[in-house]
């Protein structure tokens, strides 16, 4: 059965704000979001003033941001990250960003999924969930492992294997016979898919991070759909120069967010996470934001579908 997703803010989108963190919880709460995922700041401000800003809105904390080594020293007892989640009721942590280098080969994905892995269930063994929050070099074609090895072992810059992984992907998007709408297996993130299990790894779709990659994001939800409790709701526009996307006011970019959302009705999400990482005024963007989930979370009357059929992933060898 279909259901409507709840709105929820990433808290990075209004870092800008001046005042602490629980008063901007207060202050997303008034605008209409009903969650909010916590990034940098969460680790800096008094988590039992949070945790009373939390209970006092009956807003709810979707997800919290962390780099993956944090996570790690987390798990050995090095930083608070495991405290702060559990005093704010907190059961999800969200790796942001991971190095395009773990996705170039098959072999970097493989590592990749071990370490995700291993640390999941370490976080499972407390109660709290991991995810992953997908990029737009995740899509990218993986290069050869030889061709890996080779950037591996020489002083060849990092960014000129990855502007080759572009490269690829752009000549992809040029072949009129490529079908966009779906996520190739030669892609890191089809990959990744494969190498983890639901029970250990759960995906943060950004769906202005996959439109910049050249694919269609309703079917990167259609294809990691029952692993996907939260999507990014993000826009970008093509800028014209070699393919390249920046950031966009909601609905002023390349994003279909209409078909997004009946992806995410289709595939169960509960949230879908406004973001915007370069707002002109976080005052508005705040209002922009509720605005625009407020119609992609609406109640929808249209008859129920059934679950959204995703694409068969056998794990590779």
């Amino acid at each position: 059965m279909e259901r409507a997703p709840r709105p929820a803010i990433q808290l990075y989108s209004v870092r800008e704000l001046p005042e602490p963190l629980p008063d901007v919880i207060r202050r997303v709460s008034n605008a209409g979001f009903e969650g909010v995922e916590f990034a940098n700041r969460f680790l800096e401000e008094d988590p039992e003033a949070v945790a009373d800003a939390l209970a006092e809105t009956d807003v709810v904390p979707v997800a919290a941001h962390a780099d993956l080594s944090a996570v790690e020293e987390a798990v050995e007892g090095a930083n608070d990250l495991l405290e702060r989640l559990e005093t704010v009721g907190c059961d999800r942590v969200i790796v942001p960003h991971i190095s395009p280098r773990h996705f170039q080969t098959r072999w970097a994905v493989r590592s990749l999924s071990y370490r995700l892995t291993d640390a999941a269930r370490e976080l499972d063994a407390r109660d709290v969930r991991l995810g992953y929050h997908t990029m737009r070099h995740d899509l990218y074609p993986m290069l050869p492992e030889a061709v890996g090895t080779v950037f591996d072992q020489t002083p060849v810059p990092q960014g000129i294997a990855n502007i080759g992984a572009q490269v690829l992907a752009r000549l992809r998007r040029a072949d009129p016979r490529a079908d966009l709408a779906e996520i190739p297996s030669k892609s890191g993130f089809w990959n990744l898919l494969a190498r983890t299990t639901p029970e250990d790894v759960c995906f943060e779709v950004d769906v202005g991070e996959v439109t910049a990659a050249g694919f269609d994001p309703a079917a990167a939800v259609e294809l990691a759909a029952g692993r996907i409790p939260c999507i990014h709701v993000r826009d970008v526009a093509a800028t014209g120069r070699f393919g390249t996307y920046d950031n966009a006011d909601p609905g002023e970019g390349d994003v279909d967010f209409d078909a997004v959302a009946r992806a995410a009705r289709k595939s169960g999400i509960q949230w879908m996470v406004y973001e915007h990482d370069d707002p002109d005024d976080p005052h508005r963007t705040i209002d922009d934001g509720a605005a625009l989930l407020g119609r992609l979370c609406g109640d929808d009357d249209t008859d129920s579908a059934e679950l959204a059929g995703s694409a068969r992933i056998e794990s590779p060898r």
